[in-house]
Order: structure tokens, then sequence, then C-alpha cells
């Protein structure tokens, strides 16, 4: 991430320009000074750490860690303002800076007045400070260590595999052992592990705990040997910081430290350059640095012959010597001891395991395919295989907010006169429409009897309780209202409201509506079903495979608490499933696929078992056939001979070896492992033993 996004940004500086590097960890702070000279940084002066430990702290502890690197700064040059920050990887989430740690640096920017320039994650500059001063890719087991966790990064081929955060407990092998098991993928981690912290005070210690600790009783952490342990000198973290910020600045590519002398350490003059070969050339953005955009993630390295370490104890046999009075005759046999022991150990001990990297050929096939399970275990032909009906029940409650609303009430009710002013009875039944003149709709509560009028003046009358035919305040009616009566004319026969109508009100209310039900249905049988597939993939041995697309489920049980309309807040459900579906066997589907592309795969390659994906699309199951469209995927390999590279390769140098690796077809790039590594790289052999050599052919990462 580019702080020049959030806090005050960079303008183009002369490279004359000194900078800060301020280095942030839990618990500590250290500053440098670095500037851009003849293509190369130069670090000036590094502080020493200074503890800090609350918000309030942080910026006392930066004023004092720039003020003591400021001193060895000539009175003639300027004090820096712009600022390279290097950080744990903790602090980094999704190529940014997390928003409580970026608030630790905005504040420090604010009171010291310092101009952000960009961010480095630490294990990556560390990653790439390797890179540059051994001139291959790093791999390697990174541990930061704090009071409160450890931060283990692991790289292979200079590419970050993955970072995890362990909190400490009383036994920091017991913790770098829970931070590594997070990495299991089955194959070896590196065996080299570098450790660095705020001050190395307690790194020393934990050097030697790792060389001790005994890392085969692991089942998921593997090494090809006992891992070397190093120490990353604090300092360094300051120049690594620097180079970072110097190679995004002016693209430079080697760094220069000339510090004098303080009272409490010495530091020495070093200078670390790249190897140079063009396609190795370290770039700004290897080095997790980014100037105007985000960091994401790592960046691919070319292939490299890795440089793990071990610690060997190798015994020789014990041989007496007779006591010679010649000095020179005692020394020659002890060089010649010495002569043939180094090559015995040179001929028998090297390991290497060569990694192939191809670029395979995709081809996929459509085809239809029956699973038949009304005879479970028979022989497959064409496109019907054997399956075994599996099945397992599920049940599961959950409770969510309703959505619907309803308007709920009270009718209105009152008394009514009705005049009858015609020659004829009226007799009227229960539920008699009476309109008022708003057009509100009444219904009488009994039946009534009318008598016929005796003048024009002296209608019949008779009295008649009736109710709103709806909820609501606007069926109150005042006294005195004049009502009609059914299909009788108004002018004939009415009805007068002899009191004030009252009861009438509604009001609006959380409900449960219809959609409620059925999205909590649909959530809970999805969360039923992800249960239902652990609970049948548990029992599924390797052999074998379920496809989730086989699975068909039936309501077994279904209880609400509340039924549509229901006023409620909340409505739950339990529910049961019975989940059913079908086994088939992995290697009748890689028979099955292998027919398909018989006569369709490239020439040299061949079809392996791990090289091929199969989709399915369910669509019918009729009296235990299940009914499926399936695409068949596969990612072709070479066909190739491991026995065959082993008798090419054994003996040769790395580059020999890779140049016959090159003729196989697809192939991309090769890494090689070798255990122990030489110090004179012309001593780096392929071992000469077939046994100590190990073959992978793999598809390009």
């Amino acid at each position: 991430m580019d702080l020049k996004t959030l806090l005050p940004g960079l303008k183009p500086q002369p490279k004359s320009e000194h900078y800060w590097s301020l280095v942030i960890e839990s618990g500590w702070i250290q500053a440098g000074i670095w500037k851009i000279e003849e293509s190369k940084a130069e670090v000036i002066s590094v502080s020493p750490v200074t503890p800090w430990e609350s918000d309030e702290e942080i910026v006392g502890a930066a004023d004092t860690a720039l003020s003591s690197a400021v001193q060895n700064l000539a009175e003639d040059i300027k004090e820096p303002t712009k600022t390279i920050f290097g950080v744990p990887s903790s602090w980094v989430e999704g190529g940014q800076i997390a928003q409580e740690f970026l608030d630790k640096i905005k504040k420090v920017c604010s009171e010291l007045s310092l101009e952000p320039t960009g961010f480095v994650v630490l294990p990556e500059a560390i990653a790439h400070y390797y890179r540059s001063e051994e001139g291959a890719p790093l791999n390697a087991i990174v541990i930061g260590i704090s009071q409160e966790n450890l931060e283990i990064a692991v790289f292979k081929l200079g590419n970050l595999v993955g970072t995890s955060v362990v909190a400490r407990s009383v036994s920091v092998a017991d913790d770098v052992a829970e931070g590594l098991t997070r990495f299991s993928t089955g194959e070896p981690l590196p065996s080299r592990i570098i450790i660095y912290d705020g001050k190395e005070g307690e790194l020393e210690n934990t050097k030697q705990t790792l060389l001790e600790t005994n890392w085969e009783g692991s089942e998921k952490i593997k090494f090809l040997h006992t891992p070397k342990v190093e120490v990353f000198e604090t300092d360094k973290k300051v120049i690594a910081t620097s180079l970072a910020g110097a190679s995004e600045i002016s693209g430079v590519s080697k760094v220069e430290t000339e510090m004098p002398q303080t009272d409490d350490r010495e530091y020495v003059s070093e200078e670390v350059e790249n190897v140079k070969v063009p396609a190795n050339k370290v770039t700004p953005e290897e080095l997790g640095f980014a100037m105007g955009e985000d960091i994401v993630g790592t960046h691919p390295q070319p292939p490299a012959v890795g440089l793990p370490a071990q610690k060997l104890n190798i015994r020789m046999p014990t041989v007496t010597l007779p006591k010679f009075k010649k000095p020179l005759l005692l020394g020659g046999i002890a060089v010649a001891v010495f002569v043939f022991a180094a090559i015995g150990y040179y001929w028998f001990i090297p390991k290497a395991v060569v990694t192939v990297y191809v670029a395979p050929q995709k081809i996929d096939e459509e085809a239809n395919l029956t699973i038949d399970t009304s005879s479970p275990g028979s022989d497959f032909s064409g496109s019907v295989l054997a399956g075994q009906p599996v099945t397992t029940e599920v049940s599961g409650d959950r409770t969510q907010s309703t959505t619907g609303t309803k308007l709920v009430g009270d009718k209105a009710k009152g008394t009514v006169q009705i005049q009858n002013g015609t020659d004829n009875i009226i007799n009227l039944p229960v539920q008699t429409a009476l309109l008022s003149s708003g057009n509100l709709t009444f219904t009488t509560d009994t039946t009534a009897s009318i008598s016929a009028a005796v003048s024009p003046t002296d209608p019949g009358l008779a009295s008649v309780d009736v109710t709103a035919g709806d909820i609501g305040a606007d069926y109150n009616l005042a006294k005195d209202e004049v009502l009609k009566i059914g299909n009788y004319s108004k002018s004939e026969v009415d009805a007068v409201s002899t009191t004030e109508f009252s009861g009438g009100s509604s009001r609006q209310i959380t409900s449960v509506s219809a959609d409620d039900i059925k999205n909590l249905e649909a959530d809970l049988k999805t969360e039923l079903m992800g249960k239902a597939q652990d609970n049948l993939n548990a029992n599924v041995v390797a052999e074998d495979v379920l496809p989730n697309e086989s699975l068909v489920a039936t309501v077994s049980s279904e209880i609400n608490t509340a039924k549509v309309g229901d006023e409620a807040s909340t409505v739950g459900m339990k529910l049961g499933l019975k989940v059913s579906g079908v086994v088939i066997r992995k290697s009748d589907i890689y028979t099955l696929a292998s027919n398909l592309f018989s006569g369709k795969l490239p020439t040299g390659y061949v079809l392996r078992p791990d090289q091929l994906t199969v989709k399915f699309t369910a669509k019918d199951i009729k009296n235990g056939k299940y009914l499926f469209d399936v695409v068949y995927s596969a990612n072709l390999l070479p066909q190739t001979k491991t026995d065959d590279i082993i008798n090419k390769i054994k003996g040769t140098t790395l580059t020999s070896a890779e140049n016959y690796l090159k003729t196989i077809p697809g192939y991309v790039n090769t890494s090689v492992d070798l255990n122990p590594h030489f110090p004179i790289e012309t001593l780096d052999r392929i071992p000469f033993l077939s046994k100590n050599i190990s073959i992978v052919i793999t598809a390009e990462r």
C-alpha cells in the first residue's frame, strides 16, 4: 500500500536528498538515515532500538530514535522529512495497513513532521535483502519474535507462501511448530530458519532452542534435513527497509553502510549487491514496496537452487596410529585420512530433490453418465458406473426477524332507528347492509321487523344494533347520521344513528410474511445441507468420491413458531432433513475418462489421476439410477521415466542438469533443493548416487 494515498504525498526530489527509514515493531522502534549516491543507497546512520508500549509512548519513542540517528548527520545537511516505514506483516490486511496501526503512523507523522513515502513489510524486505546478498531467491522460514507473538513467514523460491501469527507460550519451539503446521501441504518446508526481533535480546537462546528441537516427531512438519537457524541482525532491518525505498525511488540495486562507531556497539562497512544476471534483476515490486499503488500478494521469482544447510554428525572410525618420530609422516597420514573422508562424504552423503515444472496441456470431454445403485459393487460398462447409496439425517433450528406488516384493530358499534315510510311491514335479516353518507358499510347484528307507516308523517319505527364492516376510527359515526338500508330507497326507508358510534380503531403491527417463512426455510436448508455433506464425506474412504451434485434432500419434519400473518417480531423454524447421495470409485471415473480421451492425447503426454477433474450436473433420478451430464477436464503432463532422468543427470553440474531437463516436453523451469549446500559453487552438483536423487514432475504454478 502507498501511504501517500492517505497521508501527504511525495514530490520528485534530487537523488542527493536524505531519507528516513523508520522500523516500527511491537514494543520497539528503530530509525535510520540514507541517501542515494552513484546508483547505490548509502545508509549513513542507524539508531539504537527504543522501547514503547502504549499509544501515548509511540511518538516519544519515535522522536528518541530519530534524534539518535540524526546525531551522525553532518551540520550542513538538512534533516530528512520523507520516510519509508518498515512494519510487521500482522499490521497489513489485504495489501493495506490496518486502520488501528495506520492511526499510529499518522500520529507519528503529524507530531514529528514526517512525510510518509510508503511502507514495506519486514519479512518481504528481509527476503529480498537475502536475494540481493546471495544472488538467488530465498528458501527459508522467517520468524519475527515479540513478547506476545511470533510472526512466521514461509518463502519458497522467493515467493511468499503465507504468514501466520502465533500467540507465545512458555515454549518457543512449540509455538514455531504450531505456526508451521498451518502451512502443512505434504511438501517439505525450507530447511533454513531466519529469526529476528526488536533488540536481539533473546535471539541467541531462541536460535539454540530451535537447533536442539527434534522436528522428526511431527507428522505435519516435514524438513528434508535438520534446519539451519540464523539470526538477522537488528540494524539490517533498517538497511533492508532503506534498500526497498531506494530501489523504488531510483531503481538502485545495492546498499552500502558507512556508519561511525558508538559507545555501545560497532558498525562495519559492508556492501550488498545483486549478482549481475539480467534475469534476476531485483525490481521495486519484488521488494514488496509500492509507489502510487497497493502491494498485492507476492511476486514471481525465477527458479534457483535453494540454499539449505544442515548440522552434520559424522562419526569417523577410530584409527590407532603408531608413534612416529617424523611429524611430516603423521601430517601426511592425517591429510590422507581427511581427503578420503571428504571424498566419501562428497560421494555418499548429498541428497537432492529436483522439481521440474512443466506447462500442462488441457483437454475437455463431455459425456452422459449413469450411476446405478441397484446392484452396488458390480462392474461398470460404457457410461454406466456402479454406485453405493448413502443417507444421513440432520436437523437444526434458526430464528430471524420478520419483515411483514399488518393493520389490526377493532370495529365500531352503535344503534340506529329504522324508519319505514312504506305501506308494508319490512323484515330485515341479520347482516343487512347499511351505507353511510361517506360510503362506510355497517351490518345489523340481529333481525328486525318494522311496521308499515300509519301516515306519511308517522313512519314505522324499530331500533337495531349495528357493527362496522371494517376496523378503524373512521367508522365512529356521529349521532343523527342518516344511513341507506339495503336496496331500499332512502326516501322511503332509512336509518338514523341514535347515539355516537364508538370502539373503532386501527394500528400497524410487525407480522410474519410468506417471504419470511420461505427465506428462513431456504437458509436453514442450506446450512443443513452443508452439515449433511460433512457427515457423509466423513465416512467416504480415500479411494471413493461423493459428488455433491448427487445429494437429494427431503423434509422429514418442520415446526414453525408462528404462521403467516401472526403478529411477531421474530419467527423460528426447526427443520429435519433426510439427505441421500451416491458414492463412486475414483478408479472407475479415471478408467472411464481414459476411454473417452483414448486417441486424443497429444504425443508425449499422459493422463494422470491427480491431474483429472470432473464436473457433475444432475439431470434426474429414476429407480436408483442417477443421471448426470459430466465434463471431464485433464491437465496432461509429459510422459517421463524418472529412472532415465536420474541416470542422465546424476553427478552433473546444476547447469548441465537443467540443460537436459529442458528437453522434457512443456518444460518451464526447474527447482533443485540440495542437502547439503556447499560454500563453493563449483562443488554444487547433482548427487552421484541414484538413490539420493528424487524427481518430481508437476504443473507450473
